[in-house]
């Protein structure tokens, strides 16, 4: 099995770690504080790991991007024991942080190993493939909580597997990247790389979709199980039926638009204006759904996933079609969007809860995902694959 296919191998294991969690950490902690307050540990944590990014390349330049990963693993894994046998407060909190911090680390680690590993001529199907296996991981995992959290001892099992897939794919990384030797990675102060993004405005621009596009994450990935569990009224188990199938969409669609790209050279930019239309429409209606109906919810939120994994799948793309390896501080940035939303998005969020019900979320957020089309006339209008010159 050749270096690539392994790392879609730990990265479907570590993805299905981050998933099993990821939908009901939000429930999880309301067990120990109100669910107006869950979105500030959040926020906490995205502070943290903003804090850890931006040194990241501190710590890659000094102890190489291999012993970056295995100490983030072990702190991932003795974060899970604390959320697996605390029963404090303060410690399940700071648990929190670190799993939520170090699940980040890990995965910009993987995405390095993967710009390593992957040929520069079929980076479309390259990474819609790695977005389907890490995405299906996501799929499976609701039945997986549901049946966890409905039949076999609650929240707690479902971080027990959450570290055994931890263990296994940690082993199996220490393996598989024996040989792997760092590139040169270039630290650049952070005034500079702004003027980079603030020159090439193409750069900035998919940056900026993939902000909004990770405000929209979190704002569904927090809010959604309990809007649904504590609002409309579903059990667990209707829960894990709905969520599978507004999951499946990233299974499905991020191969097909790799190829799409990558074969038939179809324009990155259509692709992005239909994501994130279908993206937006369907959010907002959510808004105005009350029916307690798993047929219906299903269908609309497969549809805000459909949108989201168009519009995931050709921002990857596009932003992995204009970088190279040693361009870790542009990857750097491109990956802080994912804790920058989680700051912003829990304090957006408890900001509009102080002047409008909790369903009038959805509708607000339907509105600011739509404001990114104003983003994609300014992407580069070519079908050419490899790397920019002017990244080097």
């Amino acid at each position: 099995m050749n270096k690539i296919n392994r790392m879609y191998i730990l990265s479907f294991l570590f993805t299905l770690h981050i998933a099993l969690s990821a939908y009901v950490n939000s429930t999880f902690l309301t067990k120990i504080m109100p669910e107006k307050y869950v979105g500030i540990l959040y926020t906490i944590s995205s502070l943290v790991t903003l804090v850890l990014l931006s040194k990241s390349i501190n710590m890659l330049k000094h102890i190489g991007n291999r012993k970056f990963i295995l100490w983030a693993l072990l702190i991932n894994m003795i974060s899970l024991v604390g959320m697996i046998t605390s029963k404090n407060p303060y410690i399940i909190g700071s648990s929190f942080i670190l799993l939520s911090t170090t699940n980040t680390l890990v995965i910009f680690s993987i995405d390095i190993f993967i710009e390593h590993f992957e040929n520069p001529l079929n980076i479309g199907k390259t990474r819609g493939l790695y977005l389907m296996i890490i995405n299906l991981a996501y799929m499976l995992s609701p039945l997986i909580t549901a049946f966890l959290i409905t039949r076999e001892g609650g929240f707690i099992s479902i971080y027990i597997i959450s570290f055994i897939a931890t263990v296994i794919m940690t082993l199996g990384l220490f393996l598989s990247v024996k040989t792997f030797k760092d590139s040169t990675y270039r630290k650049t102060p952070f005034i500079e790389t702004y003027n980079y993004l603030k020159t090439n405005h193409h750069m900035m621009a998919i940056t900026m979709i993939n902000f909004i596009l990770q405000f929209f994450f979190v704002l569904m990935v927090v809010y959604t199980p309990i809007y649904l569990y504590k609002h409309i009224g579903f059990g667990w188990d209707e829960i894990g039926v709905i969520f599978t199938v507004m999951l499946a969409p990233f299974v499905i669609f991020g191969l097909p638009i790799g190829i799409l790209v990558d074969k038939y050279h179809f324009n990155k930019r259509t692709l992005l204006y239909i994501g994130i239309l279908i993206m937006s429409i369907s959010t907002f209606l959510m808004s105005f759904i009350s029916m307690k109906s798993i047929a219906l919810w299903a269908l609309v939120l497969f549809m805000t996933r459909m949108g989201a994994s168009i519009t995931e799948t050709t921002s990857e793309i596009y932003f992995f079609t204009h970088i190279g390896e040693e361009d870790t501080y542009l990857l750097s940035i491109f990956r802080d969007m994912t804790p920058v939303a989680y700051i912003v998005g829990p304090l957006f969020s408890t900001f509009i809860f102080l002047f409008l019900p909790f369903k009038f979320l959805f509708a607000i957020l339907g509105l600011i995902t739509i404001s990114s089309l104003y983003y994609i006339p300014r992407l580069k209008h070519n079908h050419n694959h490899g790397i920019s010159n002017q990244n080097k």
